[in-house]
């Protein structure tokens, strides 16, 4: 059981008072203290209750009390803080405000009386009734009673369903009113002459309207993906619903106000989330029931598209899909329906239009857990811009090289001879080293879709006429070279015959 203590002396048996104007960031106050007290308490306010303030103590012998160094005897809020400093030093004590604005501070200072220790308190519903029973120790024969509905188990800031006195132990029937139908938890509030102690039940209780059969319809929830989800249906158009999301231990962590006519809300599980409850709600008069969703729950299929990239130049695409027991599969292309309500795994062929395509596949399991699959992909079957500047086909040069330049699309790859070229913002100007005779070029231009425009040609490398001519020459030095030493050589064959 989560406790906290928050005293506020309104009557004690000493009571020092000091008002002092605080403007500054920090006041220093200085309070005297010359009774003997046995457990004491120093009360702080100021005026401006909106804003949190920090105090810090000090003792005659140079104790200091804060939240800091004493944090389990300081508490500080809004408006207020309140120190036990137990049997205090006499003499002079030396007390600091810090805070922006806080305006009049006001500092009290005296006995605490009993410590109403709060032992057991719980809420239990009992012939359509809601029963708290509480149980209080070293309490006064008669305290103010106040019990609390919250939507979470700390902060204190519920609704307050019961009010009166009574003893150190006994039970309260609580008056919901108008009490929206939610996951409450209790707190009871235990007060004497401005001391109070509160404390939280550990236990959750699910208020209903019990004079009303209103719910919504069709709903239903569960993982989604990597988070979670619920759904219904609306009766008109417009209609705007309310969401609850509460954690493992039924704290209310988020109550959203849906746009007209939604009928789906989804959310991310926070890293601490073990699981969620989930349940939507039409007004204050609406019941509900909780839906669970765990964390590492998973849907047991699979979808698989026969294209990795995200472009293609074919006109439809094949998903495969595997399921492992009951699930239904749906499928959308650009927002459109186009698979509703199977239930077998199988080839499923999605045919695209030209242009930007989105393929999404869910898969909804017996227990309404959704997973999906998306497909973002581009579909082009126009093969990329290829022009060149000069045709080259057929032509016939002397030179060992022709250039050949011209213009592809942007993110096209452009090949030449089997060797990728680079091209700076689509244009491109290539050497090609020719050999003698006719040379074959090839220039290839594919897109990220797979499309191909190609172009071919032949370029025939001849000698010049000076460079023939000097071929010429040299061929007939080297034929009479041949012939003269072929008679030179036949000569001294016949002459060594001779001999």
């Amino acid at each position: 059981m989560k406790r906290i203590v928050k005293v506020a002396i309104v009557s004690m048996l000493f009571t020092i008072l000091l008002y002092v104007n605080a403007f500054a960031e920090t006041k220093e106050v200085k309070l005297n203290v010359d009774k003997d007290y046995t457990n004491a308490i120093f009360y702080i306010t100021w005026d401006n209750v909106e804003e949190k303030g920090s105090v810090e103590l000090i003792s005659p012998d140079g104790k200091v009390y804060s939240k800091e160094k004493t944090s389990d005897n300081v508490y500080e809020a809004n408006g207020e803080a309140i120190v036990n400093v137990g049997q205090p030093a006499k003499g002079e004590w030396t007390i600091k405000v810090s805070g922006d604005n806080l305006g009049v501070v006001k500092v009290e200072a005296g006995q605490l009386p009993n410590s109403m220790v709060i032992n057991s308190f719980s809420v239990e519903a009992k012939d359509d009734k809601y029963i708290a029973k509480y149980s209080i120790s070293d309490c006064p024969e008669q305290v103010q009673i106040e019990v609390f509905a919250d939507t979470d188990n700390e902060g204190f800031d519920g609704e307050k369903v019961y009010s009166g006195t009574g003893g150190p132990s006994g039970e309260a029937e609580l008056s919901f009113g108008n009490l929206k139908p939610c996951e409450y938890h209790f707190y009871i509030r235990v007060s004497k002459d401005g001391v109070f102690k509160r404390a939280y039940t550990d236990s959750v209780i699910s208020i209903s309207r019990k004079d009303s059969q209103k719910k919504v319809k069709d709903v239903k929830g569960g993982k989604y993906n990597d988070g979670y989800y619920i759904s219904w249906t609306n009766e008109n158009e417009n209609d705007r619903k309310t969401v609850y999301v509460w954690d493992k231990d039924m704290n209310l962590i988020s109550e959203v106000e849906t746009e007209a006519g939604d009928t789906l809300y989804y959310g991310d599980f926070k890293d601490s989330d073990e699981k969620v409850y989930l349940a939507v709600v039409d007004g204050n008069d609406c019941n509900y029931d909780k839906i669970e969703v765990n964390r590492d729950t998973t849907v047991d299929a699979n979808v698989v598209y026969d294209v990795e990239e995200n472009a293609t130049n074919h006109k439809f695409i094949i998903a495969d899909v595997t399921i492992n027991g009951k699930a239904v599969i749906d499928a959308w292309l650009n927002d459109e329906l186009m698979l509703e309500g199977e239930t077998e795994s199988g080839k499923y062929r999605i045919n695209m239009s030209d242009g930007d395509n989105v393929v999404v596949f869910r898969i909804t399991d017996e227990k309404n857990n959704v997973i999906t699959f998306t497909k973002n992909i581009y579909v082009d079957t126009v093969p990329p811009a290829l022009s060149i500047a000069d045709d080259i086909d057929n032509s016939i040069t002397s030179k060992d090289y022709i250039y050949i330049s011209g213009y592809s699309e942007e993110g096209a790859v452009l090949t030449l001879n089997g060797r990728e070229i680079e091209m700076e913002k689509g244009y491109f100007n290539e050497k090609v080293r020719l050999k003698l005779g006719k040379n074959a070029i090839k220039l290839v231009a594919i897109d990220v879709a797979g499309n191909e425009s190609q172009y071919s040609a032949t370029v025939t490398h001849e000698m010049s006429k000076s460079n023939r001519r000097k071929l010429y020459i040299i061929t007939g030095v080297l034929i009479i070279l041949v012939v003269v030493y072929m008679i030179v050589f036949i000569k001294g064959i016949k002459r060594r015959r001779k001999k």
